[in-house]
């Protein structure tokens, strides 16, 4: 299991979603994606994309305003 890691700080949709695309295709199932954001909804999109690709996400709030998501890629 590998981990990775996207910039998408101040990045509003689709751009994080496209970015998280690009990386997954690069990952094998298994591995962890990590991503930090400072926009709400930019971290609920993804999640709710990420759950519809089939894929298990878990999105923490670890500071005021600043959301950090864990995806673990589940198919290829």
């Amino acid at each position: 299991m590998a981990r990775h890691q996207i910039d998408i700080w101040g990045e509003m949709c689709p751009i994080p979603i496209i970015k998280t695309q690009r990386q997954l295709k690069l990952m094998c199932c298994g591995d962890v994606l990590i991503m930090e954001t400072d926009h709400s909804c930019t971290s609920r999109a993804i999640v709710v994309w990420a759950r519809e690709q089939g894929h298990e996400i878990d999105e923490k709030e670890v500071a005021n305003g600043i959301w950090r998501l864990e995806l673990i890629k589940r198919h290829n």
